[in-house]
């Protein structure tokens, strides 16, 4: 035991426990932690829900009078891009472009699944093996350099997809 200074008053000094002081720290050191693993876990679904976009897609089938009026619809639209192809109005860059934008529409139309928003491999994996041909025959020349494909046959396939949806 100790005296402070000359007066012999006794000065004691006792430790306190770990847990004597505020927890505070603690408490915000676990909801840090807490938070950091939701995020983890966030992320890790997000990404697993990009990867499998497309994988058991619900398809709804429109009524057949309805059916017969989207391809109708859709057939038109093949009728002008090639029209406008073989009047040059636009190139063949330009025609496959329109191409994979009708046949991506019309599926949406007639099935609700939104493929106008998905990639060749997320297409592919919504199993619609036509859907993903066509379209997978659309991707070169749309960002070729130069003129590849037959535009009037790739036409003619989307013309058949069409005629084939049921």
């Amino acid at each position: 035991m100790q005296t402070a200074g000359n007066t012999g008053i006794p000065i004691t000094v006792e430790l306190e426990g770990m847990m004597a002081y505020s927890s505070i720290g603690l408490v915000i050191a676990i909801l840090l932690l807490v938070a950091l693993l939701v995020f983890i876990a966030v992320m890790l679904i997000a990404k697993r829900n990009k990867k499998n976009k497309g994988e058991g897609a619900i398809i709804h089938t429109p009524k057949p009078h309805k059916l017969e009026h989207i391809k109708t619809k859709y057939n038109n639209m093949l009728i002008n891009i090639e029209q406008k192809r073989y009047a040059n109005k636009i190139t063949d860059r330009e025609a496959y472009q329109e191409l994979s934008k009708v046949i991506r529409h019309f599926v949406y139309d007639a099935t609700g699944i939104k493929v106008q928003n998905y990639t060749l491999e997320e297409i592919g994996r919504v199993n619609i093996p036509n859907l993903y041909y066509l379209i997978a025959e659309c991707y070169v020349p749309e960002f070729a350099a130069e003129n590849v494909g037959n535009v009037y046959e790739s036409i003619n396939k989307a013309r058949k997809v069409i005629a084939e949806w049921s």
